[in-house]
């Protein structure tokens, strides 16, 4: 009889203890706040990474259930005790069929690695079933004919056959993972999927994805695909590993409220080294797949550093170069210049409402797009409902703030993996943030800073106590052009974000070495305005 028992051990730690049918035992001794936790038992069973943090994560959960005293907290983090508890009992029931049978050198939907695979013993008709030896997670062979690949294994009794990651087109290949880019330029080819999605073509696959649809924009879809990614190198899948991986990286899920990936910082800062590798190329992949305008278009060629410019709302037009040549062919003349299109629905959204104006009849057709609830705001009227959406996900403001994370999180990520050295990043009100979060992100890999400068421009990124992560990223200087008579920044971003100050309306006021403000509020009286009136510092 299979069990996993819960001890607490006072209040800040706690001691599992997981029994296999046919006796193997495994401890696993932790404390709330430690990340290493003291693993002994049988070696079959603490040599898979999937089944002991599995187990972890249900001593977690189990402990933060009975230590808090908010009824729903307490009631989310018993459920998830709960779906990690029969994930640790099921993968220990397979390893108790464990076998010598070893196919090697496959490629791991799971981990995402090329691993070998040992075959399991398993009762009653169903697919083929193996354990990676690399990530611990349960898998099987992909059900298209002649794909030598492994996909992740339904934790059931009947698990029915799936797909690899290639044919359900979460990554855009096993061979791309690690692949590097000479310049930024081949990214597209990179991101094209070699492989057709089988998984879309199919009536099993289709009642699969059926169960799991999230009702939202397209900019929070990838939250659940990064959180499934992250979450299935526990042996998880479906909802369970979407969830756990979600919370891996600090994120919190979407059914409970949070932001869960789509922020974008948070995925790929936890990734740090990983973000050229392969968990980059599958987060960076979910992320762009998401959004069907995003493409990064060349300028012009030339030569020395390389230029990437963002628009944000009201500067966002469909192609060329969309008010940036002025100020970059002043500062930057020889260098090849790239624009990077972004979040054209979300942008779309946002600009619509400042296009609308104050009359009641134009907030009315914006709200049929984007929102609709009762509120007042006194700077700008009929906005306010709109941007206190009390669905996170229908909140217009709130969904083209987390594509412009997810946007620079996926920049980050082809930036990370190109050969070119430095890059100078370039950005406007939301386009700011896109090139501020991928350069912070980029600031958590090691070695030497991959981004010469930054200019943020009317930025709409909040004021922060910590900008050392900015600061370390570059290696010259990152400008941030302010105006106090910005309106956009004044008023639409202060009542959007419950009263916050952006730093394209006063600066960063940081000590950090790298960081520079210039006030340009005697040229700029318009949020538009930036592109036409300022000029790039050198």
């Amino acid at each position: 009889m299979r069990s996993l028992d819960y001890t607490p051990n006072g209040h800040s730690s706690f001691t599992c203890r997981l029994e296999s049918g046919i006796g193997f035992v495994l401890t696993v001794h932790a404390g709330l706040a430690s990340e290493e936790p003291e693993v002994t038992g049988d070696q079959r069973l603490t040599d898979n990474p999937a089944l002991v943090e599995n187990v972890l994560a249900f001593g977690k959960h189990e402990a933060e259930h009975r230590r808090l005293r908010n009824e729903e907290r307490r009631a989310s983090h018993r459920k998830q005790a709960a779906v990690h508890r029969k994930t640790a009992i099921e993968i220990a029931g397979l390893l108790d069929g464990l076998t010598s049978d070893t196919t090697a050198g496959r490629w791991c939907s799971g981990c995402l690695g090329q691993t070998d695979h040992q075959r399991v013993r398993v009762r009653g008709r169903t697919v083929p079933t193996y354990i990676c030896t690399g990530c611990g997670s349960p898998t099987s062979p992909c059900l298209v004919p002649r794909c030598p690949h492994f996909a992740n294994r339904e934790l059931r009794d009947i698990a029915l056959p799936r797909y690899c990651a290639e044919h359900r087109q979460e990554i855009p290949s096993f061979a791309k993972l690690d692949a590097r880019l000479a310049d930024i330029s081949e990214y597209a080819q990179w991101l094209t999927f070699d492989k057709h999605n089988a998984a879309r073509t199919t009536r099993l696959a289709t009642v699969a994805m059926t169960a799991a649809v999230v009702v939202a924009p397209m900019a929070f879809v990838a939250a659940p695909a990064i959180g499934g990614v992250v979450g299935s190198l526990t042996g998880l899948s479906g909802a369970a590993a979407t969830s756990h991986g979600l919370a891996l990286l600090g994120g919190g899920s979407l059914a409970a409220g949070g932001l869960g990936m789509a922020g974008g910082t948070t995925v790929v800062t936890a990734m740090g080294a990983s973000l050229g590798g392969a968990l980059g190329a599958a987060v960076t992949s979910a992320y762009t797949s998401t959004d069907k305008s995003f493409r990064i278009e060349l300028l012009r060629p030339g030569t020395g550093t390389p230029v990437l410019v963002a628009n944000g709302f009201l500067t966002e037009t469909t192609d060329g170069w969309g008010g940036w040549r002025r100020i970059v062919d002043d500062r930057y003349p020889d260098a090849p210049v790239y624009r990077v299109h972004w979040g054209a629905k979300e942008l779309g959204d946002i600009t619509a409402l400042l296009a609308v104006g104050a009359t009641k009849q134009a907030t009315t057709n914006a709200a049929k797009v984007v929102a609709k609830k009762a509120s007042k705001s006194a700077k700008i009227p009929g906005l306010a409902p709109l941007l206190f959406a009390a669905d996170i996900a229908t909140n217009p403001w709130t969904v083209a703030k987390a594509r412009a994370g997810m946007t620079g999180a996926a920049l980050a990520g082809i930036i990370a993996r190109t050969d070119t050295p430095q890059f100078v990043l370039i950005g406007h009100s939301l386009g700011a943030r896109v090139m501020a979060t991928a350069a912070q992100t980029l600031g958590t890999v090691h070695g030497a800073p991959r981004i010469e400068s930054v200019h943020l421009l009317g930025a709409a990124i909040s004021v922060s106590k910590d900008w050392r992560v900015l600061s370390d990223a570059v290696s010259g200087r990152v400008w941030n052009y302010h105006s106090s008579n910005d309106p956009v920044l004044a008023y639409l971003y202060r009542t959007a974000e419950l009263g916050k100050t952006a730093v394209g309306l006063g600066g960063f006021h940081s000590s950090q070495p790298q960081l520079r403000d210039r006030d340009v509020s005697k040229s700029v009286t318009a949020h538009s305005a930036y592109l036409e009136r300022i000029s790039l510092a050198r």
